[in-house]
């Protein structure tokens, strides 16, 4: 049986972190600018899923005048979170990742919210499977980039207004770290000449184009990070992410 066919249940992760509609925005702004994850689901009074918040949406709210800013997830929240039943396989889930370009579903049993899966979780079932297709195969290319010098405004316009997650940090055109969702909010109180060096994520690994997909995943899981640059002939050519892990998933 392909590893693919492998039910949600064995890699999604039971504990949930949930909000309420009411909650204010500047506490989940907090949470996620320090947690690694993306977006927290928001329940009803009857523990029902209503609507999700994520970073892109509080960085999107943050970078907003402060009298069109919202201040409750219920007023920020999308409706209509992406759902993925508890027995579904793996495949059906990552292709609705990669459909919908979402890093997480929530898992539900009966309309009950009972755990979420990740592209890291995918991550971790590409490695399990010892997957030997190299590195090069499922990279993106041109990889988007900033330099290690632009100012933080640059580097959260660019995530807000590109639809970017992440930016590789460079420094002489050769990547020192990552700029992400997760930095952006982090930054908001930071002074207005502060440098993208100044709170890059240097958890950056970079790998041969020839690597076998298993261990690269293995050097993320291990590593924690969510990116690996993709070189060759000490070139970098490409970054892989999560959802390209995802696309090997939906494909197997």
């Amino acid at each position: 049986m392909s590893f693919a066919n492998h039910p949600v249940s064995s890699y999604m992760t039971s504990k949930v972190w949930t909000a309420t509609s009411a909650q204010a925005v500047s506490e989940i702004t907090e949470q996620l600018a320090t947690r690694h994850f993306s977006a927290v689901p928001v329940l009803d009074d009857r523990g029902s899923i209503v609507g999700v918040v994520s970073r892109t949406d509080l960085l999107h709210n943050q970078r907003q005048a402060e009298g069109k800013r919202v201040h409750t997830c219920g007023d920020l929240m999308s409706q209509g979170p992406l759902l993925i039943e508890l027995n579904a396989s793996l495949r059906d889930a990552a292709k609705l990742m990669v459909q919908h370009r979402v890093h997480r579903l929530f898992v539900v049993e009966h309309g009950r919210l009972v755990g979420v899966l990740s592209t890291t979780d995918l991550t971790r079932a590409v490695e399990d499977a010892r997957v030997t297709e190299p590195l090069h195969t499922i990279m993106s290319s041109p990889v988007a980039t900033i330099d290690v010098e632009q100012a933080l405004a640059v580097g959260q316009a660019r995530l807000d207004d590109e639809h970017f997650t992440g930016l590789v940090v460079t420094e002489n055109d050769w990547p020192v770290g990552v700029f992400t969702q997760e930095e952006a909010l982090a930054s908001n109180n930071a002074p207005a000449s502060a440098t993208i060096g100044t709170l890059l994520d240097p958890a950056l690994v970079c790998l041969p184009a020839e690597t076998a997909l298993h261990r690269a995943a293995a050097q993320c899981a291990r590593m924690g990070v969510r990116r690996i640059v993709v070189s060759k002939h000490r070139d970098f050519v490409g970054v892989v992410s999560g959802l390209d892990f995802a696309r090997v998933v939906a494909n197997a």
